[in-house]
């Protein structure tokens, strides 16, 4: 026994010391590096918090500072809003400029053209900032995450499916989802005496997106879709609040009622696109549809020599995370470009004119067509 506790102590002892050691080499000295190689080609940033906290307190602050001051309705600078640190450090350490997400090191680049060549370089120079676990489970590591020969695959994969004819077909039903929102909110007018109705339009573009990504992505299973979109905007919900939180290594593991509930909503979200990608494939002999899954689907099917035919190119899981992040990129920016653009109409009611003689003048009474939005430029 005491032989053995004898070669037990120094075994931890030294395993406690290798841990610490790359521990420290891992979050101390390269940050420390870092900084310096930065810094001695000009740039600079804010002062890290701490080596897992980085710059996430003095983001809090400034977010905090930011939402307790009201905006202008006019007032366009909306930047100083949405991220007031970044304005901040821009004005302070000029541009780029060096900041820390946790122990993570980021470059902020604002300069169209540097942006443009960093985003189209193909030498594999710049790569994709490792993404949070939250963000992966909501948008899962689809064409917006992969790199290297992945992205190549999936792109190739996934490009006919966004040809302009295959878009075109599904502007009827783009028509149809934003006529039941139209018609709702008519009735919920002529329900007043006075003809009129008060409501969230975020909330509603959020669900008006949402119906239409479900239809166009998924058909005759969009109830399914819809239950997917909650599960994903429920994790949305969650990501935001703990985004800029500590990452303890291993504590994402522990069960506590918060991580429960993030496991169910993601064991969720999995489950109804599993099953309405099953129930597709299972009916593969009548075809695999004209919505966006079909397409995509479609489009799959690999026929290289070699291959047994209708092979999939692309994994069932893969599939899954191009239907997260297909679902949450299109409901979820859409419905904010909507209300934005909204909320731009109703202060420049001028604008609201252009557009409406325009619409006019090119759709006439007729619903919007593929061919008939392409010509309106306003």
């Amino acid at each position: 026994m005491a032989t053995s506790l004898l070669v037990a102590v120094p075994v931890l002892l030294l395993t406690a010391t290798v841990a610490a050691a790359a521990w420290w080499g891992r979050y101390a000295w390269r940050a420390r590096a870092v900084k310096r190689r930065f810094a001695a080609q000009g740039v600079r940033g804010p002062r890290r918090g701490g080596l897992l906290r980085g710059c996430n307190d003095e983001v809090r602050r400034r977010k905090a500072e930011a939402d307790a001051v009201e905006m202008d309705v006019r007032d366009h600078d909306y930047l100083r809003r949405i991220v007031p640190h970044f304005v901040a450090w821009k004005e302070q350490y000029g541009a780029p400029f060096l900041y820390w997400i946790g122990p993570q090191p980021r470059i902020c680049v604002s300069d169209y053209d540097l942006v443009k060549q960093i985003l189209s370089n193909k030498y594999g120079h710049f790569v994709k900032n490792d993404a949070h676990p939250v963000i992966l489970s909501i948008i899962g590591k689809g064409l917006v995450l992969v790199e290297g020969t992945d992205w190549v695959r999936h792109r190739r994969v996934l490009s006919p499916a966004f040809a302009m004819d295959k878009l075109k077909m599904m502007t009827k039903t783009m028509v149809a989802c934003a006529q039941n929102m139209v018609k709702e909110l008519e009735d919920e007018a002529s329900s007043n005496k006075n003809g009129e109705t008060q409501v969230e339009l975020d909330k509603r573009f959020q669900e008006l997106t949402a119906d239409i990504i479900s239809h166009t992505a998924f058909g005759s299973s969009y109830k399914l879709g819809i239950e997917a979109f909650h599960a994903q905007r429920e994790l949305q919900e969650i990501a935001v609040k703990t985004l800029l939180n500590v990452q303890i290594p291993g504590f994402n593991y522990l069960p506590t009622k918060g991580h429960r509930r993030k496991w169910t909503l993601e064991k969720k979200l999995r489950g109804t696109l599993m099953q309405i990608i099953q129930s597709r494939l299972s009916s593969k002999e009548s075809g695999y549809g004209d919505d966006l899954l079909g397409l995509m689907l479609e489009a799959c099917i690999a026929t290289d020599q070699g291959r047994e035919q209708h092979q999939l190119s692309l994994s069932i899981d893969e599939i899954i995370h191009e239907c997260k992040t297909f679902f949450f990129a299109g409901y979820e920016t859409t419905s904010l470009l909507l209300t934005w653009t909204v909320f731009l109409l109703s202060v420049y009611p001028e604008w609201q004119a252009r557009l409406r003689f325009e619409v006019l003048r090119e759709c006439g009474k007729e619903n919007p067509n593929g061919d008939n939005l392409s010509k309106l430029k306003e």
